[in-house]
């Protein structure tokens, strides 16, 4: 079955799987340990360590949110922007950033069902999204052709600094020193 995403949990001994149908939580063994059938056709996953809930975003457009604690289902909000296949958190405030097809980032929070910003960062699709450790600096990348770096303080129409790349760049990350590491 295809996996779609892989997330770690509490340390090595855990680690759940986005495939075709649901997550699954498996153990080092490669042991299947629980089915989380509410999750249905993800694509994308983290897990917050701090608040031991497992985020999860679907072709549906749901973003879910599991406490692995209580196996309870936190949270489920419709993002009305359709699939998504960019997701990460914030390690600074634990907020997670959608990407969206339409070029938009949105930030969710459990306990609101509305995004808390809305923001046109890309004329495409985007590709991928990282925060740095501190949570001032956002990079974005996207269909077309751009990495952007915006300052996540702030929110405006404007980014710090934009870069045009002959192939867009698929997989961002920045590092603890603050420096930008991409993949073509």
């Amino acid at each position: 079955e295809t996996v779609r995403d892989v997330a770690w949990l509490h340390n090595d001994t855990l680690f759940a799987a986005a495939q075709k149908r649901a997550v699954y939580i498996y153990d080092n063994t490669g042991t299947e340990i629980h089915a989380l059938a509410k999750h249905q056709d993800p694509l994308r996953l983290a897990f917050l360590r701090y608040h031991f809930l497992l985020v999860s975003v679907g072709n549906a457009g749901y973003l879910k949110y599991q406490d692995v604690s209580t196996g309870k289902l936190i949270a489920e909000h419709r993002t009305k922007l359709g699939a998504c296949h960019v997701l990460t958190q914030n390690p600074y405030n634990a907020v997670c950033h959608l990407g969206h097809g339409n070029g938009t980032v949105t930030l969710w929070s459990p306990s609101m069902s509305t995004p808390l910003v809305t923001q046109l960062c890309h004329r495409g699709p985007l590709l991928d999204i990282a925060v740095d450790v501190g949570g001032v600096y956002m990079a974005t990348s996207g269909m077309d052709g751009q990495m952007k770096i915006w300052d996540i303080r702030k929110f405006k129409d404007t980014a710090v600094h934009e870069y045009f790349t002959h192939t867009p760049a698929t997989s961002l990350d920045l590092s603890q020193r603050g420096l930008l590491a991409a993949s073509y």
